[in-house]
């Protein structure tokens, strides 16, 4: 599954640049309306990490991984709206 993972990876980094990364859905949505509001385009690869069996169960928010990435000449004005 690693290789597909890094395929993947390396297709979408060709085209677009990596923007911005959180593990929390919070985050996740107040980026995600900044950019629409500036009508930034943007894709989200979302990275599930299963927890373990050994690992306790929390009401944490540090499960997923969400990266947004960005057309190459968007970056400036994606980084400007994300910490607007």
């Amino acid at each position: 599954m690693n290789g597909f993972v890094r395929l993947i990876r390396q297709l979408i980094s060709r085209k677009k640049k990596l923007v911005y990364t959180t593990f929390m859905q919070k985050e996740y949505f107040k980026v995600a309306s900044r950019l629409t509001n500036r009508a930034v385009n943007y894709r989200v690869a979302t990275i599930r990490k299963k927890p373990s069996r050994f690992s306790e169960v929390t009401t944490y928010d540090h499960g997923d991984e969400y990266r947004f990435y960005v057309k190459k000449e968007d970056y400036h004005r994606a980084v400007s709206a994300i910490h607007e």
